[in-house]
């Protein structure tokens, strides 16, 4: 049986995906069933942990960064609000995401490709951006979580 269209364009996304991400680091786990790659890229103060997914039926490709740490209980409420700012210029869908129940922090980005194929440039770029806007924002998000109060990181 021939595979449709869907399933073939994601498998190439996929392939893509894998690529792209091999040439960016040494070390990185696959997972073909589920058509997912895990990878971290150095970073300071911590790494930039990545989780990307191609979604067949969806016809999407998700990118997570969890980022390392655990919101401290006294202080979700005020981090949840400082979230709610930070997200209200992001551009495009990409969002930092917060869990008041569990205390983590993921940002998020999806990227549709229904009737269209994502190039590696753009999959790279993806990945670039959010490495460097997961670093700029860390150590900020970071002191928030333990009730540090800190200012806001320029965007320039």
């Amino acid at each position: 049986m021939a595979l449709s269209p869907e399933v073939l364009d994601a498998e190439r996304v996929f392939r893509t995906l894998c690529q792209v991400v091999g040439s960016l680091v040494e070390n990185f786990s696959v997972d073909e069933e589920k058509k997912t790659v895990v990878f971290q890229i150095s970073g300071e103060p911590f790494e930039t942990a990545f989780k990307l997914t191609v979604h067949v039926e969806e016809q999407l490709l998700t990118l997570y960064s969890k980022l390392p740490f655990t919101v401290e209980e006294a202080h979700r409420q005020a981090y949840a609000t400082a979230i709610c700012r930070l997200n209200y210029d992001r551009m495009f869908g990409a969002t930092f995401d917060f869990s008041p129940e569990k205390g983590f922090t993921v940002y998020r980005i999806p990227v549709p490709f229904r009737k269209s194929l994502l190039s590696a440039e753009l999959i790279e770029s993806v990945i670039r951006d959010t490495h460097k806007t997961v670093s700029r924002y860390v150590a900020y998000l970071y002191d928030l979580s333990h009730g540090v109060a800190a200012a806001l990181p320029s965007t320039e």
